[in-house]
């Protein structure tokens, strides 16, 4: 039997790099440590399946067409659940915990606890990278400053946590890790929503509100940069260039900020 598949092997050599293909994934999620991984993120792992999609980035899986019974699926779905999971915590400890804030602080509080480089540092913060599954070229794009792959692992990791272990323990994870920590000050540092400053004062000095367009997309699909300009009245008031359309827009609606003067000359300003 074993001389067969041997003769199979030399005749059909796809089946040998389908082998060292699997060897190579299978070894690649045995590096992980879950002992040091469950005291990273404080918590008892009952299901380690969801875990290893939740640190599975779809650049892993480039050679998956060469080996499909590892059956692995990257952690996309699993940012999405956890993307949701984090929105209901957030808005329920900010309710609960800051009754004397107005809904628009609320806002402003849960933008900042969900928005890319504040759950990338959180995901610095526990070691997120040493324990992902990525391509050498994703890993290093991380290095570069490149949140978005931190931060979606972060989500998803939040969504494995809710389907290993159920809500309450999401909610004491992101207790201990965010929580715990919080204070205004702590928060600031992460407050960059210039979309939202830039909106203010449109409607408070104009009759027109900010128009975002991608006028420009480059690089590979997980390291990708955008650029984008904010209009106000059909005229171009900032640019801006991110790693993610959202940082893109923060950066047009930064740099237009930067630029008010201009808002003047145009003559759009509301007359008093």
């Amino acid at each position: 039997m074993f001389k067969t598949f041997s003769k199979l092997r030399y005749l059909f050599p796809f089946l040998k790099k389908e082998q060292k293909t699997e060897e190579s994934l299978s070894k690649a999620i045995r590096k992980i440590d879950f002992d040091k991984f469950q005291s990273a993120i404080h918590h008892k792992i009952i299901n380690r399946n969801y875990f290893i999609t939740a640190l599975t980035h779809r650049s892993f899986l480039k050679i998956r067409k060469d080996s499909p019974k590892l059956n692995l699926i990257s952690n996309e779905r699993l940012e999405f659940l956890g993307d949701a999971v984090l929105d209901l915590i957030v808005a329920e400890f900010l309710y609960r915990n800051f009754p004397l804030n107005e809904e628009g602080d609320l806002t402003k509080f849960r933008s900042i606890l969900v928005n890319k480089r504040f759950l990338a540092e959180r995901a610095k913060n526990i070691g997120l990278m040493n324990f992902l599954l990525a391509s050498n070229t994703a890993l290093k794009s991380i290095d570069q400053g490149y949140d978005a792959i931190l931060a979606d692992a972060y989500e998803a990791l939040i969504g494995a946590i809710f389907l290993d272990t159920g809500y309450e323990n999401a909610k004491i994870f992101l207790n201990h890790e965010i929580f715990s920590k919080l204070d205004v000050k702590w928060l600031n540092q992460f407050d960059e929503n210039y979309k939202s400053k830039f909106l203010e004062y449109s409607q408070a000095h104009t009759e027109f509100i900010p128009d975002y367009k991608v006028i420009k997309e480059e690089g590979p699909e997980h390291h990708k940069l955008f650029t984008v300009e904010v209009h106000l009245a059909n005229h171009c008031l900032g640019i801006g260039k991110g790693k993610s359309k959202k940082q893109a827009e923060q950066e047009a609606a930064k740099n237009a900020l930067q630029n008010l003067d201009a808002i003047e000359k145009l003559g759009i300003k509301k007359k008093k």
